[in-house]
């Protein structure tokens, strides 16, 4: 098999050239004054130091916030790998130039007794094979979201990791969160848009690049309620039967 290095790491950083969100710091961020960017907080892309730091801390952080997973987008390489099903995609928004590659299938109907939206959930059982296709390059640069960042993004990133992908990225807040910060033509939404996410991170980004123990502590992170995914979303890997 191929050679790795430092067991669990990324064996080179992806190549911050052209990126695949179309962005390039050069051009996004006229207006830099004393290091920042006119509008833009120290901590937010299209920040060009922002930028520089987020770009050298990926892979090996492993899990992002939307600001670093649209830096890592946009100017560091990566692909945003959309692993909800594909009525999610279609009703609720996309990210331009995004891959869709379901974990779950889903199809979504209204009880009329009880009013309330039903979903029924059918994991794909092509999910690994369909990635190895659409990624044969295991040093891909991979950004993977869900609608949250956290059931299926965990259960994606531990399966990827299982089978030897390098350079993928979790974001936290997912789908949801970055479409309250950014529109479908991905421009930031405006200075109101509040905050109130609070993520941490210990270790080795909770292990993801080792064996993935401890990732499942991003449920515990403390999210903005709005953006949650509420929807009890089944084990992949039980499912089928790899567990």
């Amino acid at each position: 098999g191929r050679a790795r290095g430092n067991p669990g790491k990324p064996n080179r950083r992806p190549h911050h050239g052209r990126r695949p969100g179309g962005g390039d710091c050069r051009r996004d961020c006229r207006g830099r004054v004393g290091g920042n960017v006119m509008g833009v907080g120290p901590n937010m892309w299209p920040n060009p130091d922002f930028v520089e730091k987020t770009l050298e801390s990926f892979p090996e952080k492993a899990v992002a916030n939307v600001e670093e997973g649209r830096a890592l987008y946009s100017d560091g390489g990566y692909t945003y790998l959309d692993i909800r099903s594909k009525s999610e995609y279609d009703e609720d928004g996309k990210i331009p130039n995004s891959v869709l590659i379901p974990l779950i299938d889903t199809t979504r109907k209204w009880n009329l007794e009880t009013m309330e939206r039903i979903v029924t959930q059918t994991p794909n059982a092509d999910f690994l094979k369909m990635v190895q296709k659409a990624f044969p390059d295991k040093d891909t640069p991979l950004l993977i979201s869900c609608s949250d960042g956290r059931g299926r993004a965990i259960q994606a990133l531990m399966l990827l990791d299982e089978e030897g992908y390098t350079n993928i990225v979790g974001m936290k807040g997912g789908f949801n969160e970055w479409f309250e910060i950014f529109d479908n033509k991905l421009q930031r939404r405006g200075t109101s848009v509040k905050y109130t996410t609070v993520y941490q991170a210990d270790g080795d980004a909770m292990g993801l690049h080792s064996t993935g123990a401890g990732f499942t502590s991003v449920d515990q992170m403390d999210i903005s309620l709005a953006k949650l995914d509420r929807t009890e979303w089944v084990d992949w890997a039980e499912e089928m039967g790899k567990s």
